[in-house]
């Protein structure tokens, strides 16, 4: 559970308006229980020695009413704590607002308040979970106790009690338990009471967020099956091309739609088997050889590659960085043929040959193994060649 600190500014000071509630109820509360004559209340008392537990509830009630012609709410302490020890809901919730607060002779004690009131609210007596609540709730406090304030808050919203209803879902909600926090929430809301304005906005609020939340799941989730369908039926091509024996559609496919190492090991090894491996294009081997670092299929690719390569062959990239790159193409083009050891003019009239871009190169590149693949291929990828 949170700390003190913590949980003081999750929700809003609540409890010290339950104070108000609670005084109030304890006014209430200590009202006559019935019209009472000096011999009714010495019959329950002989009653209640001779073991009526529910008559020492009854004397307690009386003897505590301030409105009583013979209050005496330290002598009803004797009686009430007799009814509380045999499970009386009334006579544990009684003695909960005496301490609580304090009343006659008896002075405030929240600790006593706090183990009376959590004895009323283990057999459902109301006000006992209201005293517990507004005990164990104030962080301010040395008794506070967050677990049992979560406790005692739940109770108090299973009652009724809109504003525990209300601190209980902002505990929810900064717990990150949206769904309990906008139900908790929703329970509290009643739009015909002025007083309630702000836990119907924030039930309202926590309904507008589940609402996008799920509606951006959906589009999620109806992204991924399409990236599925569409995976499965790119592997449908790869598997096709292999069925068909149209070994490098196969790798292409699975290297440039697909992309699924499962689809390329699949072309690969089915290629191997048919002894095909003489007929993939070169660059593709060179993808092979990165998809597949290590094993059985890198070393097979690897072997295709150097039986096919040259000294001077770099393969897909061309040589482009690789050392004396520059000089080699230089000398492949014809440089090297009847150029003059004479300085280039400074002439303004000499013009310079315009150096080609990393650009223009990498789409002439391109453009060249789409070429190549779609020749070699008989365009049979027409999807790509078209």
């Amino acid at each position: 559970m949170p700390n003190s600190a913590n949980w003081d500014r999750m929700v809003q000071p609540a409890w010290i308006a339950l104070v108000g509630v609670v005084l109030m109820v304890l006014c209430e509360s200590l009202s006559p229980v019935s019209a009472t004559t000096p011999s009714t209340l010495s019959q329950a008392q002989r009653d209640c020695d001779a073991g009526d537990t529910q008559a020492c509830t009854s004397v307690g009630l009386i003897l505590s009413d301030p409105d009583g012609d013979g209050q005496d709410v330290f002598l009803s302490l004797r009686y009430l704590q007799r009814g509380c020890r045999a499970k009386d809901a009334t006579a544990c919730g009684r003695l909960a607002l005496i301490y609580f607060d304090g009343a006659g002779d008896v002075a405030a004690d929240r600790a006593t308040a706090g183990r009376f009131a959590m004895d009323a609210c283990a057999v459902q007596d109301r006000t006992g979970c209201e005293v517990a609540e507004a005990i164990f709730a104030d962080a301010a406090s040395d008794r506070f106790d967050a677990e049992k304030a979560l406790r005692y808050r739940r109770a108090n919203c299973d009652f009724g009690i809109w504003r525990s209803c209300e601190d209980l879902a902002r505990i929810y909600y900064n717990l990150e338990e949206f769904a309990p926090a906008e139900q908790v929430a929703t329970k509290a809301c009643d739009p015909t009471q002025a007083e309630r304005k702000s836990v119907c906005a924030f039930a309202s609020g926590l309904r507008d967020r589940r609402i996008r939340l799920e509606q951006a799941l959906a589009r999620q989730q109806a992204q991924q099956r399409q990236r599925l369908a569409e995976r499965e039926r790119a592997s449908a091509v790869v598997q096709s091309y292999i069925r068909q024996g149209q070994y490098d559609s196969a790798i292409y496919a699975a290297i440039y739609h697909s992309r699924s190492l499962d689809d390329a090991t699949a072309a690969l090894e089915a290629t191997l088997r048919a002894g095909a491996i003489g007929s993939l294009y070169k660059d593709h081997l060179y993808v092979l050889d990165y998809w597949f670092p290590t094993g059985p299929l890198n070393r097979a690719v690897n072997a295709e590659i150097a039986r096919r390569s040259s000294p001077d062959d770099c393969g897909i990239y061309n040589c482009t960085n690789m050392p004396g790159a520059s000089t080699r193409r230089w000398a492949a083009m014809g440089g090297g043929r009847n150029v003059s050891t004479s300085r280039p003019s400074s002439s303004p009239s000499s013009t310079q040959p315009r150096m080609k871009s990393a650009a223009d190169i990498t789409r002439e590149t391109r453009n060249r193994y789409r070429t190549a693949h779609c020749t070699m291929n008989n365009n049979a990828n027409r999807y790509l060649c078209n």
